[in-house]
């Protein structure tokens, strides 16, 4: 790996590696671990982070950009109504973070309060597209009119209990987001909203 690839290349195996390291272990996970698993010395690692904080901040901004980069593509999916948009808006989450297990960045709280402070701020941030897209549902008259304010502190309020929730609750992350979109869906749609939102 260390002859072989470029830094680019590199630092997307790293990224990749120490994901599944955390879904496993939360912020207890070790560079060991990752160059173990990466059959590499951990000088290799050093060249590309300056340690496990770095490497954990930059899996956590590389997740959000892989969020940014679905908004994308599904404002502009003709395919979608705008009920559609806004749901898949709300909770989109990139394939290869489906599978998380979204209790572990819990564990940040303790080790990286700070890297968890990001988290929180990068779920506050950035909601332009999707305001965009209720602004122009209750134009369509699909949803009815509201505070998107307090719509938007509901949805942050919800996905921040959601990750610091205890893992006897019984319930995934994801179906818990699915779950509540169909909840707030249900009290922010017009009759027949469904329908008269198709594009």
């Amino acid at each position: 790996m260390e002859n072989n690839q470029s830094p680019v290349e590199i630092r997307e195996r790293l990224l990749h590696t120490a994901l599944l390291a955390f879904n496993e272990k939360g912020a207890k996970f070790t560079l060991e671990d990752i160059s173990r698993t990466l059959n590499i010395s951990k000088k290799t690692i050093y060249t590309v982070f300056s340690g496990k904080k770095e490497l954990i901040e930059e899996m956590i901004d590389e997740g959000f950009r892989e969020v940014k980069e679905e908004e994308s593509y599904i404002v502009a999916d003709t395919r979608l109504n705008t009920l559609e948009k806004i749901r898949k808006m709300v909770i989109v989450i990139p394939e290869r973070y489906q599978a998380m297990d979204f209790r572990k960045f819990a564990t940040l709280k303790e080790s990286y309060p700070e890297l968890y402070q990001r988290i929180e701020e990068q779920i506050e941030r950035e909601w332009d597209l999707t305001i965009e897209l209720l602004e122009k549902g209750m134009e369509e008259g699909v949803l009815r009119r509201f505070s998107i304010p307090v719509f938007k502190i509901m949805i942050e309020a919800t996905m921040e209990r959601l990750l610091e929730r205890d893992e006897r609750e019984g319930f995934e992350y994801m179906e818990a987001l699915e779950e509540m979109m169909d909840i707030v869906i249900k009290g922010i749609e017009t009759k027949g909203g469904e329908k008269e939102g198709k594009d």
